[in-house]
């Protein structure tokens, strides 16, 4: 029983520390959203204390900016520990993929870097949050600065077998080495709850396939 617990804890304890290498990176990109909005709510209270009226140009604004901000907290939702809403979808491995491709373009706007889904097997990850920490810990920090020029490729694919969930991950070009410790970080937290990740690089490649069991 408390080997059970330690081994828990230490899962927890792995997961906490994707998540903050996962939202390091995002930060700013979840900034810039949130500034836009604000950016046109303020618009919005300067017409309205001129006396001007708010026209559907503006109402149309608003709308978008918030269905963005929806489609963002949806995305983050879908690979975080938060319980799904009624209604979502569960954590199925297309769904997860739909979130990572969200959440993908946000941190590579004015990077170059284009969102490729191969095949999709119908298979659900018993932890899609582990799953997805653990692919956004491996790829974000090899996105090139913003204004770099060039363009790069992200492709995600994934399989399933009887007991495992498995996603294929490549990235090309390879501008700079990939760190050792963010894989240490992602292999960590797959083995932590059963998986495995297992990475390759060469002078202008990074792939990787990480495995976790699938749902009961």
């Amino acid at each position: 029983m408390a080997e059970q617990a330690g081994s828990d804890a230490d899962s927890k304890r792995l997961h906490e520390r994707a998540r903050r290498a996962v939202f390091g990176h995002l930060g700013p990109a979840i900034l810039h959203e949130t500034n836009n909005v604000l950016t046109v709510m303020a618009g919005v209270r300067q017409i309205l204390k001129s006396g001007a009226t708010v026209g559907d140009r503006i109402g149309t604004m608003i709308d978008e900016q918030l269905a963005r901000m929806e489609r963002l907290i949806a995305s983050i939702r879908r690979i975080g520990p938060d319980e799904l809403l009624a209604g979502e979808p569960r954590r199925t491995l297309a769904a997860l993929v739909d979130a990572l491709e969200q959440v993908v373009k946000l941190a590579a706007k004015g990077r170059g870097v284009e969102f490729l889904r191969g095949e999709i097997a119908a298979a659900e990850p018993a932890d899609g949050e582990a799953l997805a920490l653990a692919t956004l810990v491996l790829v974000l920090p090899l996105f090139p600065p913003r204004g770099a020029g060039g363009a790069a490729r992200l492709e995600l694919s994934g399989g399933r077998s009887a007991r495992s969930v498995t996603l294929e991950l490549s990235f090309t070009p390879l501008r700079e080495p990939p760190f050792a410790e963010d894989e240490a970080v992602a292999r960590a937290l797959l083995a932590s709850v059963g998986g495995s990740c297992d990475a390759r690089r060469d002078a202008t490649s990074f792939e990787a396939t990480l495995v976790i069991p699938a749902a009961e």
